[in-house]
């Protein structure tokens, strides 16, 4: 059963007993139509973090949700800030509780340690213009499916657990604040469970990729137990043959759809990932995948731009138009200030140029199976390896490499990064050693 969710007006805490899907964003609270119960609590402003010379807080009220800083120090984080707020302003969050707010399954709660170490990141990379990777994924488990563009290109039998949690403590150090278990599928990992809680949650929030035949009602209330934030499950087509077809095995489909709702009985917040190709935009299935989000009940819809990359790589029909981009952008756009249906997370709006840019080696960094480490999950250029390289001098290396330097958008997007660090090799070459590179 999903649980009562609290929502704002006016700077109060109401309690609501439908999902926070069919909650309006906070510009519309005062359209609510819905039986709302007992007045809890007033609140204002959440404080983020406080230090002496700065506070950071959140501010919610009717028609705003935005992040300010006071005090003396206060213009060194404002930067920083006006980068994270059109994030919030008039749009839903995932939740608003009476002591916090999870703006995306993709971002910390507010207030939390991790969020207040990505805030700090930010103030630091504008001031010092260091480089922290605060999204950390790991590609490093086996899979049960046979997609027909996959991102990994081994199993991740290679590394051990020891391995792993070093890696993970490292990246931590380094400032890590989002933990992300992903391709193949994390739960065919017999220390998964270990794994997870060998994360400091008090320095990064957890995400576990599953393409779901794994999600049971046990692993899922194992998931939660173990203290994760959210579970990510791709759909490749609304149409469930389609989709069955795309991941190579009869059922995939039903075995999605499956998990997803085991993650959000069991209390998880949930995504549905789509990487968009143009077809989905085309023939206005993405907003069938859309409507498919909302029946689940899932609390975030994720766009994600395709990259032609790894063993698809030379596949460059697949990646998406400026056309098709704008309609992606539209659908966030009406999704996020609609009173109905799940947020929508859109990569294309995160990492544009208005905002935070390609994240690759700037604030994103990848483990894969065989301890390589890459600039984020697309880019299979290699900067070093865990089993003889310390993550702080592979990281180091990224910052330093001038393919990733003052790219404000997608390089794997990019046509003349594409022709001079990718095209050149055969999939059997990757990753790249990034030595090779001129």
């Amino acid at each position: 059963m999903v649980k009562p969710y609290l929502i704002t007006l006016s700077g109060f805490i109401l309690e609501s007993k439908k999902p926070l899907y069919s909650v309006p964003v906070l510009s519309e609270l005062k359209k609510i139509n819905f039986t709302v119960g007992t007045l809890i609590h007033k609140m204002s402003e959440i404080s983020v973090f406080s230090r002496k010379g700065i506070e950071v807080y959140l501010d919610i009220s009717r028609d705003k949700m935005e992040l300010g800083a006071r005090g003396p120090l206060s213009s060194f984080a404002k930067p920083a800030l006006k980068k994270i707020n059109p994030l919030l302003r008039n749009e839903k969050p995932v939740e608003v509780g009476e002591e916090k707010v999870v703006v995306s399954t993709w971002l910390p709660p507010i207030p939390s340690r991790p969020f207040e170490r990505a805030v700090k990141n930010e103030v630091n990379t504008y001031l010092l213009g260091r480089n922290y990777p605060q999204a950390v994924s790991l590609n490093i488990s086996e899979c049960s499916l046979y997609c027909d563009e996959c991102n990994i290109l081994g199993d991740g039998s290679q590394l051990e657990t020891e391995l792993v949690e070093r890696f993970i403590g490292q990246a931590q150090d380094l400032g890590a604040i989002s933990i992300g278990f992903a391709e193949g599928d994390p739960l065919l990992r017999d220390d998964i469970f270990d794994l997870i809680r060998q994360v400091d949650q008090e320095r990064s929030i957890v995400n576990v990729f599953t393409p779901g035949p794994h999600m049971n009602k046990d692993n899922a209330s194992k998931l939660k137990e173990a203290g994760v934030h959210a579970v990510i499950t791709g759909i490749k087509s609304p149409v469930p043959e389609e989709h069955d077809e795309a991941r190579g095995l009869e059922g995939a489909f039903d075995a999605a759809c499956s998990g997803m709702v085991n993650a959000v009985e069991a209390g998880l917040y949930v995504s549905m990932h789509v990487h968009v190709k143009p077809g989905l935009v085309e023939t206005d299935k993405v907003r069938e995948i859309y409507s498919l989000a909302e029946e689940l009940g899932v609390h975030e819809l994720t766009l994600w731009d395709t990259h032609p990359t790894w063993g698809y790589k030379d596949n460059t029909e697949i990646m998406l138009e400026p056309r098709h981009r704008e309609k992606l952008l539209d659908l966030r756009k009406k999704a996020n200030n609609s009173n109905e249906g799940p947020r929508v997370f859109y990569n294309g709006y995160f990492e544009s140029e208005d905002f935070f840019g390609c994240m690759a080696g700037k604030r994103w960094l990848n483990l894969i199976h065989n301890g390589d480490v890459t600039p984020c999950t697309y880019v299979p250029i290699t900067f070093g390896n865990i089993k003889k390289d310390s993550l702080k001098e592979i990281w180091r290396r990224m910052n330093r490499f001038k393919g990733l330097k003052g790219k404000r958008s997608c390089v794997m997007q990019d046509i003349d990064f594409r022709e001079k660090y990718i095209d050149p090799y055969e999939v059997s070459e990757l990753p790249i050693n990034y030595q090779e590179l001129k």
